[in-house]
């Protein structure tokens, strides 16, 4: 099917699956459609993206987990939305034996109690869909990109914006003490 957007006026295709189901009316059959999937084929989705802020490996592994995603590849996804919070702690230097340990150990480095239950929570879903093969809905998988979304927000994004900030008004502070000939 073809929908067109009423604001933009582009048209986007889906593929849409259903299972006939028949009903039995006096004198007559009817046929009902019921729909079991709607996907859009067209234009294809763009996988999600973390920030420049974020460290090059840690927007690697993201992409690679969100073009999963994209794909509809849930149980990908979620291993690799895991292994994306497994850099992020790597990359702060959280020290463990294991993943629990080190995502725990954010917090005796500054990241709030949200930060460490989000990576949690990334983490069972990907040692699920490892371990378990368990599948995910989209709207779950989503869900835990976001989570890792608002972490890089909190440790990668709003740091390097203060620090220009700082820098903008230290340079200004510079500026304005120097005296004019």
């Amino acid at each position: 099917m073809t929908l067109c957007c009423d604001w933009c006026g582009n048209e986007s295709v889906y593929l849409r699956r259903v299972d006939v189901e028949t009903e039995v009316l006096p004198g007559e059959f009817r046929e009902k459609y019921v729909t079991t999937h709607i996907e859009q084929v067209y234009p294809h989705k763009a996988p999600r993206e973390l920030a420049s802020e974020a460290p090059e490996m840690v927007r690697k592994v993201f992409a690679e987990a969100a073009l999963a995603e994209a794909s509809g590849a849930f149980r990908l996804a979620g291993i690799g939305y895991r292994a994306t919070v497994e850099q992020i702690v790597k990359e702060r230097g959280a020290a463990g034996k294991n993943l629990y340990e080190r995502i725990t150990a954010l917090k005796s480095l500054g990241a709030t109690e949200d930060i460490v239950d989000a990576f949690h929570e990334a983490r069972f879903v990907g040692n699920d869909a490892a371990h378990d093969a368990l599948a995910y809905s989209a709207e779950e998988i989503a869900d835990i990109a976001q989570l890792i979304d608002e972490a890089v927000l909190v440790l990668y994004i709003q740091p390097a914006q203060r620090a220009k900030m700082a820098a903008q008004r230290a340079a200004r502070r510079t500026a304005g003490k120097q005296k004019t000939p």
